[in-house]
């Protein structure tokens, strides 16, 4: 919990496949350097990395720029209650993934998600809570349930009663 930064060439020629609860809990974390997993092509997972990481405050829009082979960002972010923004293009280079869930769970300070965020994940078929708890968003939430009719948005926005299109959003999805 007293990691502050994290090298930027930690893990260069790195073949892990997983980086599930890396930096979990690393409370004092303020902020992750874009080219962290550059080296890592074969990652699959980033399943709960940063979870309840309560200092972050934001995320490059390079971070995840090589992991073309993600699948699952569930759990990735939940919890960073002073996270405030999430880049336009954080996932735009991860075409395979398909789980979303929890992904930014009760991160407080969120305000706003970019109406594009989702737009090259098509494969995309869980976004179980999600945004789930994140009462500081304005705005437009995406519209997730027109985009991806098969994908379960169980609870997906739950008390962002903030976002400007809640009244139209499915009841399951809040």
């Amino acid at each position: 919990n007293s990691l502050i930064e994290i090298p930027s060439d930690l893990f260069r020629y790195n073949k892990v496949t997983s980086f599930i609860a890396t930096f979990s809990y690393c409370t004092s974390l303020t902020s992750i350097t874009s080219d962290l997993f550059s080296g890592c092509t074969n990652v699959t997972s980033f399943n709960n990395t940063f979870q309840n990481c309560t200092s972050l405050t934001g995320i490059t829009s390079d971070l995840f720029k090589y992991n073309t082979n993600v699948t699952s960002f569930s759990y990735t972010f939940s919890n960073c209650t002073s996270l405030t923004t999430i880049s336009t293009e954080l996932f735009k280079h991860n075409t395979l993934v398909t789980d979303f869930s929890y992904t930014f769970y009760q991160c407080s300070s969120l305000t706003g998600i970019s109406l594009t965020l989702f737009d090259f994940n098509t494969n995309v078929y869980n976004f179980r809570y999600a945004f789930y708890n994140c009462t500081s968003l304005t705005g437009d939430a995406p519209t997730l349930w027109l985009t991806y009719p098969s994908a379960t948005g169980l609870n997906c926005f739950t008390y962002d009663t903030g976002l400007t299109n809640y009244a139209s959003i499915p009841a399951n999805w809040k």
